[in-house]
């Protein structure tokens, strides 16, 4: 397949711990033939390093817009779409603060975009051709988010818990449930959904060879 169209690009969303990631993936595995990228806003965080230590703690969120570092999230994107390789992670990042290993991403058909906050963007939002919102009801998403900070990650339970009332109590119901009015397609998934991550496949599919059949081959 040649490589002058326009990649199709998806944005996932939901509340944490609705299965945005495991949507993704899901994805990617049934559309590999496409070789799909996969960007995770959680690794578009920003380090606070301006803050100092003591003030930090004031202001550190993770379910509020100013916690993503958009510019740098965008510029990926963008420049993906421009069939451009990217280099992560970004610096003033969490990921970038931790020392993660830089790693050069190569374009690719599918682009798919994970996490709570994406479609609180509008500038993000036009670069989707695609915007899911993944549908959990609070209760389970709170079950699976403790058992995943805790059983699976080794936290403390009470920290969870602070953390959750501190953070992402008062700022889901703003920031991120009301963007589902912006999404093309609402995926229930309080189970595994085959129905769906199915119907997502072939439309996708679909998708990209119109995409490749749009490209007129040259004289």
């Amino acid at each position: 397949m040649p490589q002058n169209f326009k990649p199709v690009t998806v944005g996932i969303s939901g509340g944490s711990a609705s299965g945005k990631t495991t949507l993704a993936a899901a994805l990617a595995e049934a559309l590999k033939e496409f070789s799909p990228v996969i960007l995770h806003q959680d690794y578009y965080f920003r380090d606070w390093s301006e803050y100092p230590p003591e003030e930090r703690e004031k202001v550190i969120t993770a379910n509020h817009p100013d916690a993503v570092r958009w510019e740098a999230l965008l510029g990926h994107i963008r420049q993906l779409i421009a069939r451009q390789p990217i280099k992560t992670p970004p610096e003033g990042t969490r990921a970038f603060a931790r020392g993660d290993a830089p790693a050069t991403i190569q374009p690719s058909d599918l682009v798919i975009v994970e996490g709570h906050l994406i479609l609180w963007d509008a500038a993000l939002r036009d670069l989707m051709d695609v915007k899911l919102f993944v549908d959990v009801e609070p209760h389970e998403r709170v079950l699976r988010r403790l058992l995943r900070d805790v059983a699976q990650r080794g936290g403390d339970l009470e920290g969870a818990v602070a953390w959750y009332r501190r953070d992402v109590i008062p700022n889901f119901p703003v920031y991120t449930e009301p963007c589902k009015a912006y999404a093309d397609i609402v995926v229930p998934f309080l189970d595994d959904n085959p129905v769906a991550l199915q119907t997502l496949v072939a439309g996708l599919r679909d998708r990209i060879g119109n995409q490749h059949a749009s490209i007129q081959p040259e004289m």
